[in-house]
């Protein structure tokens, strides 16, 4: 009986150390989830394009915010059609040409037989933007040859919703335009008129902001988005938008201290533009991630920072250390089979004291 116990008890006892000397987790172990700042190398920071602003505070502006579009003027648009039936003799300019005032365009022939040909100008300078002429056409008082637009100035018309804040934008207030083609440009302008009524199926609100475009960069059906400032000023703790990730009421921002990057829950205020206030969670001084943050999300320390963690919780991988043995960090399959190897030798026990009772 003595000999059965020493086997069991022997059998146990190397199971488990074995176990322990390999850190072995179970079925539904998993391993510790990193919580704390990420430290990451200069190397893995240039790769995944790493770029920080810092928290400041500034005056921000409460504004609304709409989608739109590019649009010329109405004004600044001319169509050209000839004043007499006739036939296209010549024509003079073709598509995305720059004109002149005055500048002749085309030249027809009337039909009345004895009539000079005529020469048809361009009533603005800018740029051809419709050219549906063709030699030989017929032609009649009403049909349009050509158009000619002048891009100089544009109009982003931002529309939005039906709410209480409609009544609060006025033609003359300043507004900010973006687009996705300039992402790292801002181009300011006035609202010039706003729809007298809200469109019936929609109920949407139409807002015309006037935009200077000198360089000619801003093209008719171009996409926008619309800032549009209400209310006065206030000194507040501002970021960057971009750097604000996460769904409604689940927000964080990571904030960078040299190599290392920590993740925090913020609460946001107003909007201005492409800056947000942040109303708790960010310090002033502090630089947080705008670009490259998404990917920080899935980012991982280096292997010796994890070994230093596992030290922490008791797991000692030192040559000298692997016979010890900690009941907490015994995976689920040695605790079954320390209860089979106790149960036996239970029963042997039980089954040794019957006989010697009977005897």
């Amino acid at each position: 009986m003595k000999h059965t116990f020493l086997i069991l008890f022997t059998a146990f006892v190397a199971a488990v150390a074995h176990a322990h000397e390999g850190h072995v987790h179970g079925p539904g172990e998993t391993e510790a989830v990193q919580t704390g700042p990420v430290v990451l190398s200069d190397e893995a920071i240039k790769n995944l394009g790493v770029q920080t602003a810092e928290a400041t505070v500034a005056p921000l502006q409460r504004t609304i915010g709409m989608i739109g579009r590019i649009e010329g003027l109405p004004e600044r648009l001319a169509k050209i059609a000839p004043r007499a039936e006739g036939r296209v003799a010549e024509i003079l300019v073709k598509l995305g040409d720059r004109v002149t005032a005055g500048q002749p365009v085309l030249r027809f022939e009337p039909r009345t037989v004895g009539n000079p040909p005529v020469v048809l100008t361009s009533p603005i300078a800018g740029f051809v933007v419709r050219q549906e002429a063709s030699l030989g056409q017929a032609l009649n008082p009403d049909t349009v040859l050509m158009e000619v637009a002048d891009y100089s100035q544009v109009l982003a018309r931002g529309m939005t919703f039906e709410s209480p804040d409609l009544s609060l934008i006025k033609p003359g207030q300043s507004a900010t335009v973006r687009l996705d083609v300039f992402r790292d440009r801002t181009f300011q302008g006035k609202v010039q008129r706003l729809d007298v009524g809200l469109e019936r199926e929609s109920r949407t609100f139409e807002v015309y902001v006037l935009l200077e475009n000198p360089e000619l960069q801003l093209r008719p059906n171009m996409q926008a988005s619309v800032s549009i400032s209400i209310g006065d000023p206030q000194e507040v703790l501002a970021v960057p938008q971009r750097a604000v990730l996460g769904d409604l009421g689940n927000l964080f921002v990571f904030v960078r201290d040299g190599t290392s990057f920590e993740r925090r829950n913020v609460v946001i205020g107003m909007k201005s533009g492409d800056q947000v206030e942040i109303v708790e969670g960010v310090l002033p001084g502090d630089n947080v991630v705008t670009e490259g943050h998404y990917q920080l999300q899935f980012a991982t320390g280096p292997k010796k920072e994890e070994a230093a963690a596992a030290d922490e919780h008791g797991h000692s991988h030192d040559e000298g250390a692997k016979g010890a043995l900690s009941a907490t960090h015994l995976p689920g399959w040695a605790w079954g089979i320390g209860g089979l190897v106790l149960g036996a030798l239970t029963m042997a026990l039980m089954r040794g004291r019957s006989s010697e009772a009977a005897a």
